[in-house]
């Protein structure tokens, strides 16, 4: 019988509860971890909880409240995830929100904050949380999911541009601060992740340009080399790799998963 990778590794996954959170909860549970869904949407988590139950593939997820805007349920989440399991193992800062897509004089401050402060603040709240449990055990994988729209620019969309940017600096200083404790710290960069948020984007785009959604979608598509946009699924398979032995030497990388449309 195959030993399963993640098998008595346990990984907290916030945002778990749609896109790109909840493929990643079920590649990681296909794998044997032991899940911690946390994220806003106490019923989009339980759907998760459900689906990765329906694989029978091991121990039910334990779902847990946590807002990237409120600190105490920050802490909560991961005091209850220490409490119950004793370790994480795998942390996967999914969780954001995508933004106004305005230029940057049309963005008032409270737009420009909630953007900043759920982006980039919330991960280093998650992060500095949970790290002192690695320290302490001397060992974990830190995978933050950014966006390549931190390196590549795209028009009206500034303040989820320097969000993401600043996770890419993070996970680099976080990675030589961490090296020496056996904590790893690595960044995703996706391209277009074919879902509802994007489409929401791209109805927002449509609307200030005053074109058709087909008309946006196709201009995007056309921009990536591969000509179609990334699944949730092929991030979940980056996070599997960032998050296993596989890469025990890799730490402080931003690995694009684009189709092409970043290569740097």
């Amino acid at each position: 019988m195959k030993v399963k990778e993640f098998e008595n590794k346990v990984a907290l996954v916030t945002g778990a509860g749609k896109g790109i959170g909840r493929a990643i909860s079920l590649a990681l549970a296909r794998e044997g971890a032991q899940l911690i869904l946390a994220g806003r949407d106490i019923p989009a988590l339980n759907e998760t909880a459900d689906l990765v139950a329906a694989l029978k593939v091991g121990p039910t997820p334990l779902v847990c409240r946590l807002d990237l805007l409120d600190l105490a349920t920050i802490q909560n989440s991961v005091a209850q995830s220490l409490e119950t399991f004793g370790q994480i193992d795998i942390l996967v800062n999914n969780s954001g929100i995508a933004g106004k897509a305005a230029p940057l004089w049309e963005l008032d401050e409270t737009e420009w904050d909630e953007a900043i402060d759920t982006n980039l603040k919330g991960a280093f709240l998650v992060s500095k949380a949970v790290i002192p449990s690695m320290i302490s055990q001397q060992s974990g994988s830190i995978v933050f999911i950014g966006s390549i729209t931190g390196k590549r620019p795209l028009i009206n969309r500034s303040v989820y541009a320097a969000s993401k940017l600043g996770l890419v600096g993070m996970v680099r200083s976080l990675a030589l601060d961490l090296g020496r404790h056996g904590v790893r710290a690595n960044i995703i960069s996706p391209g277009f992740v074919a879902g509802p948020r994007l489409d929401s984007v791209m109805a927002q785009v449509a609307s200030r340009e005053n074109r058709t959604l087909e008309e946006v979608t196709a201009d995007w598509l056309e921009m990536v080399p591969t000509g179609k946009f990334v699944t949730p699924e092929e991030i979940a398979q980056g996070v599997l790799f960032l998050a296993s032995d596989r890469s025990g030497s890799t730490t402080g990388e931003d690995l694009n998963i684009s189709g092409g449309l970043v290569m740097y």
